[in-house]
């Protein structure tokens, strides 16, 4: 998938700056996306535009908005579903998460819940595809353009995901409110001649055609990439609930509903960018969030600080998770939550909110917490905490051989409702022993995610 920040709308505005790369090498190509923070967590208070950041933690931005909160944690087992089906179609084979995520969601290994439907013989080869995903919490809502001439829209940039749609011309209503995708209007659009469809949790669905055509991120272009052109939007990606027009994935292509490559893979392997790497830091402070395409910006991060982790799989951005702690209260060691031993896998996910793990290892994170109970109002496994002890429970999770603590402010997702006492908390249950890391936690650091070697970086912003 922060209080005003967990749930937040980040609308990127593309711009060239000349900065380093993972490789120390600066270059003048590598495009900086500076990112604006949007509230939807969070009812607005008076006090919302603090710069006070113990204000922050106590929650100026207002209280939860729990329709919005529960709606977002439904959605998660649907977007997987989604992901995993592709997997199994792409790769022949189910995905080690398939199994566990099962139990908690029934998405089987066998249940194809994203598909494709020939309509009729492409008589074109098979192109890199763009990516674009499906979440509508956190947003990182930046422009591209598609076609020739180019036709501008928002899409929002997701890391769980690997597929790009934008709603078609001809889309129905539904599509109401979003800016559509013309391809008679692009001489370089080319019908792929098949059909896709996603099925969402309310029983909506995204369809639509696939198209290849010329995609751009501001300076540079992805040839022949393959889209989704909807001619019909599900629920969640509806105008006004849904802001950008569009999604665009930023994971593996084994994921890829339209089993294509993900446009910034296929920049890599066009060779367009300087470097196969795209990095991010999110925060709660105006001018401070930015994603990089093609390298870093060192000054955003300390770079000497920077933990590189191995990806245990090329299809999520999945890597080993090497520990979770809490502080102990009232002078109480530590709690151990996750340790070395345990062999958890995180899944590094910007379209989620929340850290979110299995009820279990929940309960045992909120053990022994005077107040800290299941929140019955939004439930899929989310928490209360009293809002006076719920900045004490902030957790530091290990990834390699560094730890790094997330900040009270962003564990605090804020009052339950309007002159509440109790806290909505940042780790929820009611999800799969693969555990799913949100924003909650990529707040507190710089992220560097690697296509050429594999690997995700995490390192303290500056």
């Amino acid at each position: 998938m922060h209080l005003a920040s967990t749930f937040a709308t980040l609308l990127a505005v593309l711009s060239f700056s000349s900065i380093s790369l993972a490789t120390d090498q600066p270059s003048p190509n590598v495009i900086r996306v500076p990112l604006e923070r949007k509230s939807f967590i969070t009812y607005p208070s008076p006090n919302r535009n603090s710069r006070d950041l113990a204000a922050r933690a106590n929650n100026v931005a207002g209280y939860v908005n729990k329709d919005f909160l529960k709606t977002h944690v439904a959605s998660l087992p649907m977007k997987y579903r989604n992901t995993l089906a592709a997997y199994q179609s792409n790769t022949g084979s189910p995905h080690p998460l398939a199994q566990a995520f099962s139990a908690i969601s029934g998405v089987g290994t066998n249940m194809p819940a994203g598909k494709l439907e020939k309509r009729r013989q492409s008589r074109h080869t098979k192109r890199d595809d763009i990516s674009l995903s499906e979440v509508n919490s956190n947003m990182w809502m930046g422009t591209i353009s598609v076609g020739t001439p180019p036709q501008n829209f928002t899409v929002d940039f997701d890391t769980g995901s690997a597929d790009l749609f934008l709603p078609a011309k001809a889309c129905d209503n539904t599509c109401n409110g979003h800016t559509r995708y013309d391809p008679t209007a692009s001489s370089t659009s080319v019908d792929l001649g098949e059909t896709f469809k996603l099925a969402y949790r309310d029983g909506s669905n995204v369809n639509g055609t696939q198209y290849a055509d010329n995609v751009y991120m501001s300076g540079y272009e992805a040839v022949n990439q393959t889209l989704g052109a909807a001619a019909t939007y599900s629920t969640e990606f509806m105008s006004p609930t849904f802001q950008p027009d569009g999604l665009l994935g930023m994971g593996f292509p084994s994921i890829s509903t339209f089993d294509s490559s993900p446009v910034f893979q296929t920049m890599v392997s066009n060779n367009v960018v300087p470097q196969g790497v795209f990095s991010f830091a999110l925060s709660s402070e105006p001018g401070k969030s930015e994603l990089t395409i093609g390298g870093t910006n060192t000054n955003m991060y300390q770079e000497s600080t920077t933990e590189y982790i191995n990806v245990s799989l090329q299809a999520y951005w999945q890597i080993r998770f090497a520990g979770l702690t809490r502080p102990g209260l009232n002078n109480t060691p530590d709690v151990v939550v996750v340790n070395q031993t345990s062999y958890a896998q995180g899944i590094i996910d910007t379209g989620t909110t929340l850290i979110v793990t299995t009820d279990s290892i929940a309960q045992a994170f909120y053990a022994n917490v005077p107040g800290a109970q299941p929140s019955a109002a939004i439930g899929g496994g989310v928490w209360s905490v009293p809002c006076n002890i719920i900045g004490l429970l902030a957790p530091t999770l290990t990834f390699g051989s560094r730890n790094f603590t997330v900040s009270p402010s962003t564990f605090n997702l804020g009052p339950v409702s309007e002159g509440s006492t109790d806290c909505i908390a940042g780790l929820a249950g009611g999800g799969s022993a693969w555990w799913i890391i949100g924003d909650v936690f990529l707040q507190n650091v710089y992220t560097v995610c690697d296509v050429t070697n594999n690997r995700i970086g995490f390192a303290d912003l500056a």
